[in-house]
């Protein structure tokens, strides 16, 4: 059984060199590495250096965002298996081997378990306790996509690959709903999380930022374009949001429950209550900024699309 990773790339300079050492010392079976890059910093060049190696550079005729580029990865790969890596993951060098056996045994796609390396920067350690309060809340069968997340080649292409071809691409969002038509599709879904991957949570405040603004602008992308919401209803959630939240703030102790909540998971306990605190706070206005600018872009782009086509 041939394996294929597919890294999507966008300026990814800092991560992806560390990320494909690790890809390199895969033990096990072939495994193929594609990383589809459409970067502006020197991530191609990066990657151009492993090509000795066996790395595939490959660059969109067009870029379409990450949903694209895993796309063009999917088409391009010759692996039975494909497995989707962002460019800050980190496999273990037994992952292939834990995650054949799956295969072999009937899986057609394979959720894990993900963990933040750099617990000792704030920002990163608030990421990885959140997501330890997510995973406690309900039954994790709900889960349609994880970190290392891999599936069988031909059952992604049957599932119809990553949605494309909006006037603005989805930036975040797009993951879940992969998984979904997966499951609609009739795969078999395992998960085991006794197989951990790590990845590098932001540490710095522009990239937390960053990063969670990003999140913020997929949710009206995947509410327009997935789920065929009308833009009043997109205007209307984003709104009551934001009121939630200046409540919450107003009162003080709702999000001082909050900050609680996520402090008990950290290894500093309590001591990160406040800290968390801010964290959350500087999420929630990030959102909230992604949200805005997300349904001003699609505003937007509808209405160029709309012009072009009178």
């Amino acid at each position: 059984m041939k394996f294929s990773v597919v890294v999507p790339t966008y300026n990814e300079e800092r991560d992806i060199a560390d990320t494909l050492d690790h890809l390199l010392l895969l033990d096990g079976h072939e495994v193929e590495i594609l990383v589809v890059d459409d970067s502006t910093d020197h991530t191609p060049e990066i990657v151009a250096g492993y090509a000795h190696r066996g790395v595939r550079l490959l660059r969109p005729p067009k870029p379409e965002g990450r949903c694209g580029a895993r796309n063009l990865g999917i088409r391009e790969a010759s692996g039975d298996v494909v497995v989707i890596l962002n460019a800050d993951v980190h496999l273990p060098r037994d992952f292939v081997d834990r995650i054949c056996a799956h295969y072999r045994a009937g899986a057609d796609y394979v959720l894990v378990r993900s963990t933040v390396e750099n617990m000792d920067d704030l920002f990163a350690r608030y990421v990885e306790c959140v997501g330890r309060v997510d995973m406690g809340k309900s039954d994790p069968d709900w889960m349609e996509w994880t970190e290392g997340f891999s599936c069988r080649r031909e059952i992604a292409m049957r599932a119809g690959l990553f949605p494309v071809g909006f006037p603005v691409p989805i930036c975040a969002g797009e993951d879940g709903y992969f998984g979904t038509n997966l499951r609609k599709a009739g795969a078999r879904k395992v998960m085991d999380f006794s197989i951990v991957v790590t990845h590098v949570a932001p540490a710095a405040f522009r990239e937390y930022w960053r990063i969670r603004v990003g999140r913020g602008r997929g949710s009206p992308q995947v509410r327009r374009f997935l789920e065929h919401w009308p833009m009043s209803r997109i205007v209307a959630w984003a709104a009551l949001r934001v009121l939630k939240n200046v409540l919450q703030v107003a009162l003080v102790l709702p999000v001082l429950v909050i900050g609680y909540r996520i402090a008990r998971e950290s290894p500093h306990g309590t001591r990160d209550w406040l800290a968390f605190c801010y964290a959350w706070l500087i999420e929630q206005i990030a959102f909230h900024v992604g949200e805005w600018r997300s349904i001003f872009e699609i505003r937007r782009a509808e209405g160029i699309a709309r012009a072009d086509r009178g």
